[in-house]
């Protein structure tokens, strides 16, 4: 009987594990670079409304973008863990042309709120040349556990 029940939890476990790898249930970012110009792409998460600490901040000022080529696409996900907390925030910010501001020609950044009630699943921003010159748009369609809502900081 317990060899029963233990091969019955591994068998929800590796379910679970397989519909969670093949099946989106995580909010998806598509960054388009229409730019014509190689791409940085800087994403961090946190909870919203509160400070980093400051190794937090060392590890954001030493992350290595993403970098994509002119014309090409790439996708985001949010980590599983950030699907957990409340009021998780995504933060995806990129430079055109450069990885350092002395040395790129414009760039910009987008913050998006996790949340159970309302958002999307999947939005795209498409990017163009300059300083925060960016389309974001909705992509219908797919199921996840929590959606994304996009929002401008107020200083």
């Amino acid at each position: 009987m317990k060899k029963n029940v233990m091969l019955f939890c591994y068998c929800i476990i590796c379910l679970v594990f397989i519909v969670g790898f093949f099946i989106q249930i995580r909010p998806v970012i598509t960054i388009v670079n229409n730019t014509g110009k190689v791409l940085y792409i800087y994403k961090t998460e946190s909870v919203y409304g509160v400070e980093p600490e400051p190794y937090e901040v060392g590890e954001i000022v030493k992350s290595r973008p993403r970098i994509l080529v002119a014309g090409k696409k790439f996708k985001l996900t949010t980590s599983f863990m950030s699907l957990l907390k409340k009021d998780a925030e995504i933060d995806v910010g990129w430079r055109v042309g450069g990885r350092y501001e002395y040395n790129s020609i414009g760039g910009g950044s987008q913050g998006f709120i996790l949340s159970s009630t309302e958002g999307v699943c999947s939005v795209s921003i498409e990017i163009q040349s300059g300083l925060n010159k960016n389309i974001i748009k909705t992509v219908a369609g797919n199921m996840c556990l929590k959606k994304i809502k996009a929002f401008n900081y107020k200083y």
